[in-house]
């Protein structure tokens, strides 16, 4: 369900993307031509284009953090479990090194 709500906030920021690189050449057009309705248009799509791209933006960058998070959590579990194995690993190394000094 993570996978499907990341590439849905990718599908938004592309179409704002896209929206946002259609708007702005109309908005400066229609600016130069004087055509207000069109420019007053386009300014509002630029506008809403920038805000649902920050939105997505921001939810997409929480939703890594909370990975990142999680994998930190869990490289922290297995580093505790691999210092144990090489605590439990040295000595057994030192319980063999043992038995064959008392065997000479």
């Amino acid at each position: 369900m993570k996978d499907v709500s990341k590439l849905v906030l990718f599908i938004i920021m592309a179409m704002s993307i896209v929206s946002l690189i259609i708007s702005m050449p109309t908005l400066i057009v229609s600016t130069l031509m004087g055509i207000t309705y069109i420019a007053f248009r386009a300014l509002i799509v630029v506008i809403i284009g920038t805000i649902i791209f920050s939105i997505a933006w921001v939810i997409l960058d929480n939703q890594m953090d909370k990975e990142l998070q999680k994998i930190d959590e869990e490289l922290a579990e297995h580093k505790l479990k691999m210092e144990q194995l090489d605590k439990e690993f040295d000595e057994q190394q030192k319980r063999v090194a043992d038995r064959f000094k008392n065997l000479r």
